[in-house]
């Protein structure tokens, strides 16, 4: 299978564990089965199946978050906060990257949310602010490297 690794190291990074890795390769290479009469074979690069793993990904997370919320309304239970916020080693560094969150420009606070913790695609983003997609990317690049950095100098304060 081509790249094999590199899809399998991208999709162990977007689920964090082996098995959810593999079932992820398993569907990318599926979704590659059932398209392959509709693609060349120049089209079928390493960036073509990085990212249509990533957005298999994302569908699967929304089908889950809906799944989810179905349940909830009918258990009357809270949500797992494993599926509202990305997995951390522990709950203080989550809170303190919400408390780095809520520090950002207000602007760049409120897409960053809608993209990573809402799950929000580029184009729902575009319609429910007016902004631009390329200028999403642009705020989104930006407010997760400004995260990043100060939550870089956090962790070196912690461990000192």
């Amino acid at each position: 299978m081509p790249f094999h690794r590199r899809l399998y190291r991208v999709g162990y990074h977007l689920t964090g564990n082996a098995q959810d890795a593999e079932d992820l390769l398993q569907d990318t290479y599926l979704k590659l089965w059932q398209k392959r009469d509709a693609l060349k074979d120049e089209t079928i690069t390493e960036a073509y199946l990085v990212t249509l793993m990533k957005n298999l990904f994302r569908d699967q997370r929304r089908l889950k978050r809906i799944d989810s919320s179905e349940d909830i309304d009918n258990h009357d239970e809270p949500p797992d906060e494993r599926t509202i916020s990305p997995p951390f080693e522990t709950h203080d560094e989550a809170e303190k990257m919400h408390q780095l969150m809520d520090g950002l420009p207000e602007k760049e606070g409120k897409v960053l949310r809608m993209h990573i913790v809402e799950d929000r695609s580029y184009e729902e983003i575009e319609r429910d602010t007016g902004l631009s997609q390329g200028n999403i990317r642009i705020i989104i690049m930006r407010a997760k490297q400004k995260l990043k950095q100060q939550f870089k100098k956090l962790t070196k304060t912690w461990t000192n």
